[in-house]
């Protein structure tokens, strides 16, 4: 390895060599959890005409004013004219003296400018007798014509997550097919001879893998790639052969494992031989030190090293804000404060496991990268300096 750099700047190398995702089209019902390309744009005003908000019947509100007795309009009766359903075409009020019947949803009927709700009036033989609750106020329960958007409006920017809202506004402007950002077409190459697959028996001196398992369910929950997994054995020509293949096939390539020093680790050696010297190798991080970067071509490459913990804290502090960076998505870190005193003196930066719980974060500072069982319930990463020692400190914390 080289001289090890900080943790920042090997975010900013990564980051600054990022590329960016290419759009490709949608149809509206796939396109959850995606990141919209082109904005959406309303078709029409909205609402596109004068909404009745609530059951009751619609009033021409100065002539019915000047008809209703002071002394005592409750006991006036209003003729029904008419019934205005939702989904039908616009009615007119012929009598200004009289009124339509309205449903929720229905366009106000022209000649009338207020809705008295139904609680407010009793129905007999065809005729309103108001309550002495009721209220006439001018545009009383109407939604108005373009009050919420004019037609053209931006609805939606262009690099929006599409969740279930922004997807119910697409459909209300008739937006069924979405420019989204593409995932990019990443491969999960592990290493180690000592790893078999999880439905095998290991013997004593092998182990499950699980790398793939966790990338591979991160990266599809969180829609930022299409991945596939290779395993491949610890002989630097069979990793020489998979990379240079992929290198065609992939815009990221993960790699798991073998990027030490040790007599068998061959990750390094074969990714110079491909492509050159990397961006960087070792970060002053604790854990995943080893950790490498290139970028070659259209190729981001990360090679992460092989301990559990390390694996997946490196993802969540390189890899996924990678990912959202090239699909055009905005930074998903933030800074919690801390609910318990922290220990950090090691002078590297760390990594460290986090749980979050009322609304700050619990970290685990006492762990070993190889330990597993020690990512149960975690929601992330946070990011403690060199030698922290303090209390309620805010960190910036990763999820994954």
């Amino acid at each position: 390895m080289r001289d090890l750099i900080t943790v920042a700047q090997a975010s900013e190398l990564i980051l600054s060599s990022s590329l960016r995702a290419t759009s490709v089209s949608l149809p509206l019902e796939n396109a959850h959890g995606r990141i919209l390309q082109e904005p959406i744009r309303a078709d029409r005003p909205l609402p596109p005409f004068d909404r009745v908000m609530m059951d009751g019947i619609a009033v021409s509100r100065g002539h019915l004013l000047a008809s209703l007795p002071t002394s005592s309009p409750t006991s006036s009766p209003i003729p029904i004219e008419a019934t205005q359903a939702a989904g039908a075409p616009q009615m007119t009020l012929q009598n200004p003296h009289a009124a339509i019947e309205v449903m929720t949803g229905a366009p106000l009927p022209n000649n009338t400018d207020c809705v008295i709700p139904l609680e407010h009036y009793q129905l007999k033989d065809g005729h309103a007798y108001l309550s002495s609750e009721a209220t006439l106020n001018h545009y009383q329960s109407v939604h108005p014509m373009g009050s919420d958007c004019q037609q053209d409006s931006t609805l939606l920017e262009t690099g929006t997550l599409l969740r279930a809202p922004e997807l119910g506004i697409a459909a209300s402007v008739g937006a069924t097919t979405l420019s989204v950002s593409k995932l990019p077409r990443l491969t999960i190459l592990s290493t180690g001879d000592e790893v078999i697959p999880p439905s095998e028996t290991p013997r004593p001196e092998q182990i499950r893998q699980s790398h793939p398992t966790v990338l591979t369910h991160l990266l599809q929950s969180h829609q930022l790639a299409e991945p596939q997994h290779l395993h491949l054995p610890d002989q630097q020509a069979a990793l020489e052969t998979a990379i240079k293949e992929q290198l065609h096939h992939s815009d990221f390539i993960v790699l798991t494992g073998g990027i030490s020093k040790g007599k068998f680790d061959y990750v390094a050696p074969a990714l110079r031989k491909l492509c050159g010297e990397p961006l960087f190798h070792g970060v002053q991080q604790r854990p995943g030190k080893p950790l490498a970067y290139w970028r070659y071509n259209n190729t981001q490459i990360f090679a992460l090293p092989g301990n559990p913990v390390s694996v997946l804290a490196t993802t969540a502090r390189y890899l996924l804000p990678a990912l959202t960076q090239y699909l055009g998505r905005p930074p998903r870190q933030c800074s919690l404060p801390l609910q318990t005193d922290i220990h950090w003196p090691s002078p590297l930066t760390g990594l460290l496991p986090s749980k979050l719980h009322d609304h700050g974060l619990l970290l685990e500072t006492n762990f070993n990268s190889g330990d597993y069982i020690s990512l149960r319930g975690i929601d992330g990463f946070a990011e403690a300096s060199p030698g922290t020692h303090k209390h309620a400190k805010h960190f910036i914390f990763y999820p994954i």
